[in-house]
Order: structure tokens, then sequence, then C-alpha cells
């Protein structure tokens, strides 16, 4: 008779104190869930900007082969970029000869409205009168500018 006199004292939780016990427990969860979501959406949107940011500077990025001269005495193929863009530029230049021959320059960084003149003296242009040089210009976002130049 004990036990059930003990059973009988022993209360449950009043309904009032279990909803809102539940309540805490749904808003906890809920809390986390829309804590997650909103960090989750908001480096998909600043990714999602990003990419559009580098997409429009592609679009602007502007250049083009103003000029090559060769100097006989140095043996110097000099080639000016000009940056017509919005946007500042970083180019490698590429020259090659008919046979083969190729030099290059790299990370030359050109700001909008300005030149930039790479020097190459990697080939030998020495008596090759008459000969192609074939020029490209490559930016670090892919574009490209092409030239050719017939030595004098």
């Amino acid at each position: 008779m004990k036990e059930r006199e003990r059973l009988k004292e022993r209360r449950a939780i009043s309904p009032v104190i279990s909803v809102i016990m539940l309540s805490v427990v749904v808003l906890a969860v809920g809390g986390a869930i829309w804590s997650f979501s909103q960090g989750a959406m908001t480096i998909t949107a600043e990714d999602y900007v990003e990419a559009m940011v580098n997409m429009t500077d592609t679009i602007s990025e502007r250049f083009i082969v103003e000029n090559v001269v060769y100097d006989t005495t140095t043996d110097i193929l000099s080639i000016w970029v000009f940056n017509y863009g919005d946007v500042d530029i970083v180019v490698d230049v590429y020259a090659e000869v008919d046979e083969g021959e190729s030099g290059s320059r790299k990370n030359y960084e050109i700001p909008s409205g300005a030149f930039k003149t790479a020097e190459i003296n990697e080939i030998t242009l020495v008596n090759s009168s008459g000969k192609e040089v074939a020029i490209k210009i490559v930016s670090r976002r892919g574009n490209n500018a092409f030239y050719r130049y017939v030595m004098p």
C-alpha cells in the first residue's frame, strides 16, 4: 500500500509547463535552422555577386596592340599594348616568328586608359626581312588580342 501512496504523491507535469517546454524546444530548433539557412544564403549571395562582378570586368576588358617596332641595334622587339577598357588588366605577351622561334613577357599590369611596352629579346630577328611575327596578348581573364607584324 505504501507504494500506491507513493505513486499518488508523484504528480505529472502540468499542461501549462509542458506546453512551455515544448514551445522552447520548437523555438530553439527553428532558430538553429533559421541561423544555418541565413548563413548559407549569405554565402551563396556573396558568391553570386562576386561572379557577376568578375563577369562584368571580363566584358569591360578592352585592349589592343597599338604599335610594334623592331630595334636592329639591340635586337629587341617592342610591343605597345593599349588598355582602352574600363578595368585594369594584367596581360602576358607572346611573339612567334615563322620558323617557330618564340619569346614572351609575363605579368604586365596595365591601368585603364594607359599604354605599356613589352620588350621581347629572346627571339633573333637579325636578317629576317619579310618574315612574319605573330603577336598574341592574353589577359588573366582570358581575353585575347592578336597582331601580325612583318619585319621590314
